[in-house]
């Protein structure tokens, strides 16, 4: 006899699996992390598990953008902000890393620049692709919504 599984049950079993997965991923960024600045380790050492977590992190995003489910669901000032809220870091964090790496002399202005310059850059850059992924996503939602 086949057993029926209710609803609630699938729909528990589905957020303790997505949870998991959560942890896991967020895992492997503190793994990439550990190894480039606490060991000092050369990339070639933990290439597999960066591409891993960036592919995951792709497969994520291109999947939320094409179900129309990446920050539709939040208010348009909602969505602006974490826009602005993860650029900004994502910028600060590639600044510090450039800083890091570069090894400029921040006395002369021409180093000032050459650091500047990125940063902005990598900031615009940032913002039009979310502006690009939030319109594919309003597109596929309203196209779903569409269909019904």
């Amino acid at each position: 006899m086949k057993r029926i599984e209710d609803e609630r049950i699938i729909a528990e079993k589905r957020r303790i699996n997505s949870s998991a997965f959560g942890i896991c991923f967020m895992a492997l960024w503190g793994i990439l992390l550990f190894r480039q600045f606490v060991l000092q380790q050369h990339i070639s050492e933990y290439l597999d598990i960066f591409l891993l977590t960036i592919g995951l992190s792709i497969y994520i995003t291109v999947n939320n953008v094409l179900k129309g489910l990446y920050l539709t669901y939040r208010s348009k000032r909602a969505r602006k902000k974490v826009v602005m809220t993860g650029a900004l870091v994502g910028t600060v964090t590639f600044a510090a890393v450039q800083f890091f790496v570069a090894g400029y002399d921040f006395k002369s202005p021409v180093d000032i620049l050459k650091s500047i310059f990125p940063a902005v850059l990598f900031f615009a850059i940032w913002i039009l692709g979310q502006g690009l992924l939030l319109n594919i996503s309003e597109t596929k939602g309203n196209e779903e919504i569409d269909d019904e």
